[in-house]
């Protein structure tokens, strides 16, 4: 499971990188039908932004995550000689547990949540680049578990809470792209997480 998983992850950035330079180098003059689409993307790196002051150990890098997600672009319109496209996307996240440890304490940290952005995608041939804004709720989850006094607290906790992400699209057909996403998602116990996610997309 690991070695197909690093493996696509190289594939889709060695064709992202191989080819966003000359794709990015000249405007796309056709016009691109507004359309749903939908993608699945796994994390290559994810990193909750945690101090882990007064910790023995810490270990911010999350296991395991990815999302899925759905959405709606508009038909693009020049704006600075560049297409421009708006549309809205719906998207659920999963971040893997971290972990932080204290004298005779050890803590279990993870998130999940539900999100939907207002998205802006500029266009370039086969290649886009796109920012997205929006809000999520959250299902934060801790565990402590007291090796000194015994016993394991869980606490579970729900909010609102802003993300924000960029993204970049290469189409390999018509309706697949390959596709690399930053993500960016606020929690209640670990501060903020940091996610890079590689995937395919299929346009409608």
């Amino acid at each position: 499971m690991f070695k197909a998983k690093s493996i696509l992850v190289a594939s889709i950035a060695s064709l992202l990188l191989g080819t966003a330079a000359t794709s990015a180098m000249a405007a796309d003059t056709t016009t691109t039908e507004a359309g749903a689409y939908a993608g699945l993307n796994l994390a290559a790196k994810t990193k909750y932004d945690h101090d882990c002051l007064g910790s023995v150990s810490c270990d911010n890098k999350a296991s395991s995550s990815g999302k899925i997600y759905a959405g709606y672009m508009g038909a693009p319109s020049l704006f600075e000689g560049v297409n421009v496209s708006q549309g809205v996307e719906l998207m659920y996240y999963k971040v893997g547990s971290a972990t932080e440890t204290f004298s005779g304490l050890n803590k279990t940290f993870s998130t999940k949540g539900l999100g939907a952005s207002y998205v802006l995608q500029a266009n370039f041939n086969d290649f886009s680049i796109n920012g997205r804004l929006g809000v999520a709720y959250t299902d934060d989850k801790l565990s402590s578990t007291n090796y000194t006094l015994g016993g394991n607290v869980e606490s579970d906790k729900h909010r609102y809470a802003p993300l924000v992400g960029i993204g970049a699209r290469y189409s390999l057909t018509k309706n697949i792209s390959l596709n690399a996403d930053y993500d960016r998602f606020e929690t209640n116990h670990m501060g903020s997480v940091n996610m890079f996610s590689l995937g395919v997309g299929y346009k409608f």
